[in-house]
């Protein structure tokens, strides 16, 4: 008995996204060289920041800390001045040497003790140039500031400075017992003490298993991932939120892209961007944006109208009216759209660490493809400290936001 076979023209689809990627990286290969480079330099620097910090780095860390007290107080003009005299200094340091010039031309006995003290062999001028904005940052807040609390501030910060320093470069105290209190102190401020208990607790966790430099390296890929994310989801999201036909045309763009199983993101990036860190970034942005998109477009859509009318009613302008009352009333919703961008973000750190993205998801690759238990675990369990930590952080924003304020004031 024969049977009737129907004959299915097959549809090149692969062949044709292939042929596509190729044009592209054909005609735009400057473009995706320049975002590969900016990418790049950006995982590096925070990699650096995280695990390598310079004293340069601490001081600047410490000056920004000091210029933030600053300018919430009020003291624009004097900040703002001594960080662009230190700005244009930098510059000119990098493009012309100006600073070493004139390093290199005052007597050497200005120099010597912190040099011998240090175990230094040269005068570093970055350096140089972050303690004179710090010195000039310090001056203001006990003279311009004239406030109890910035002067506080900025004793403290200068005291932890050189403490800091003299643990590192004289005692020999390992960076990653320094750099942890940073985060601890930055989970108090934020989340409150039990977070910042955790965050001792889960840090020093990851140093015992010696998973510090792996874990910073995925957090500083995550940090660049969801600060891209963040940037294209959240016009997009406000975009939407403001017109229908925006709305129709991209939420089936986005139940596309995040039915889309992970892995086959990782193939346009490697094609574009070779291996390592950068697609690694690129694909988190990819799968990790459309929570933002959707939060971001429910959080302003849901503000009540009244109170738009009523910006409107006054005569604010459109951008007005987003930035001073549908931004900070959506705030709640807006965090929860970047919370879950860190935590798929955190979810493809496995992934990316196939196409050699180092870090944490490297480890855990290794443990399944050599069939390493122990990597493998500890790998896993440092990315679920560092989930653990940025979720509790990015929760833990909202209760600044204007509707949290209101509601702890009507208590």
């Amino acid at each position: 008995m024969s049977t009737l076979t129907v004959s299915i023209p097959r549809l090149p689809v692969g062949d044709a996204f292939e042929a596509g990627i190729n044009w592209m990286r054909e005609t735009l290969s400057g473009l995706f060289e320049v975002i590969g480079l900016v990418i790049k330099t950006c995982v590096d620097a925070l990699y650096g920041l995280f695990a390598e910090t310079s004293a340069t780095q601490f001081t600047l860390l410490a000056a920004a800390v000091i210029a933030g007290g600053l300018l919430l107080r009020g003291k624009y003009r004097p900040t703002l001045i001594a960080i662009g005299a230190w700005a244009a200094l930098y510059v000119a340091e990098l493009v012309g040497g100006v600073a070493a010039a004139v390093i290199t031309s005052l007597p050497a006995g200005l120099f010597t003790p912190a040099m011998s003290l240090f175990g230094a062999e040269y005068v570093y001028p970055p350096l140089v140039l972050a303690l004179l904005l710090l010195a000039a940052l310090m001056v203001i807040s006990f003279t311009a500031a004239r406030n109890t609390r910035q002067e506080l501030l900025a004793a403290l910060s200068a005291v932890a400075l050189f403490v800091i320093l003299g643990l590192h470069f004289i005692v020999g105290v390992q960076l990653s017992l320094l750099v942890m209190p940073l985060f601890a102190l930055l989970a108090l401020v934020v989340a409150g003490w039990r977070v910042a208990l955790f965050t001792v607790l889960g840090f020093l966790l990851i140093m015992s298993m010696d998973k510090w430099d792996n874990a910073m390296s995925s957090l500083a890929l995550i940090i660049v991932a969801t600060a891209v994310a963040v940037a294209v989801s959240l016009p997009i999201g406000i975009l939407a939120a403001k017109n229908n036909k925006v709305s129709a045309v991209v939420k089936p763009v986005l139940d596309f892209m995040q039915t889309l199983p992970a892995f086959v993101y990782l193939l346009p990036a490697i094609a574009f961007f070779s291996i390592g860190a950068v697609p690694g970034v690129i694909a988190t942005v990819i799968f990790a944006m459309p929570p933002g998109v959707r939060l971001t477009e429910l959080g302003i859509r849901q503000v009540d109208k009244e109170l738009v009318e009523a910006g409107e009613a006054f005569g604010a302008p459109e951008m007005q009216i987003l930035r001073r009352i549908q931004l900070p009333l959506a705030l709640a919703t807006i965090m929860a759209g970047v919370n879950q961008i860190i935590m798929l973000s955190l979810s493809m750190v496995v992934i990316a660490g196939m196409v050699g993205a180092g870090g944490l998801g490297n480890d855990v690759y290794t443990g399944i493809a050599q069939g390493n238990i122990p990597v493998g675990f500890e790998g896993g369990l440092a990315v679920v400290v560092l989930a653990i930590y940025l979720d509790r952080l990015t929760g833990a924003v909202t209760r600044f936001s204007p509707a949290a304020r209101a509601a702890r004031a009507a208590k």
